[in-house]
């Protein structure tokens, strides 16, 4: 099995988190992604890695202040070692659980048949990702998506002088 550089990782896998709000210096920018915690979740998975990130960006409105955005939600991404390519899986506005649930029996071996009651990823349950997978878009845009919270759709806003 082949090795990754799990700084790369986490480097990119932050980049996805990237806050969509304010306006701020590279420097500024890659300090705040750089800070945010980043947790490999364990997996049964040999191919695949999991991971959770905790959004910790501010708002910059330039170098000097600062809203802070209170995100009680996290990022889930995971990150496939073969083909050396992320999947959003919780937490984005536009997720990539068609492709993942492709790749992941593809590469696993995973029957889906099997898929009941697994507890093969922490924190994220798999059959729930599975069952979303099933749906067609006319029973996706009326269920709508609720293994994880949409992140950009709960934000609190708090100013800082900083």
């Amino acid at each position: 099995m082949e090795t990754i550089d799990s700084t790369s990782v986490i480097f990119k896998a932050n980049l996805f988190t990237t806050s969509e709000y304010g306006i701020a210096s590279k420097e500024n920018i890659l300090k705040d992604i750089e800070s945010q915690k980043v947790i490999f979740l364990k997996t049964k998975y040999k191919s695949f890695s999991f991971l959770k990130i905790e959004f910790s960006q501010p708002y910059r409105t330039s170098d000097i202040s600062s809203l802070t955005l209170n995100r009680s939600c996290s990022y889930y991404l995971a990150f496939n070692i073969i083909k050396k390519r992320f999947y959003k899986l919780g937490g984005f506005d536009n997720l990539d659980i068609d492709d993942f649930i492709n790749d992941l029996e593809l590469q696993e071996g995973t029957n889906t048949i099997d898929w009941v009651n697994r507890d093969e990823i922490a924190e994220i349950n798999i059959d729930r990702l599975y069952d979303y997978f099933k749906l067609n878009k006319k029973q996706r845009l009326k269920r709508k998506f609720s293994c994880f919270e949409c992140c950009s759709q709960n934000t609190k806003t708090y100013y800082i002088e900083n």
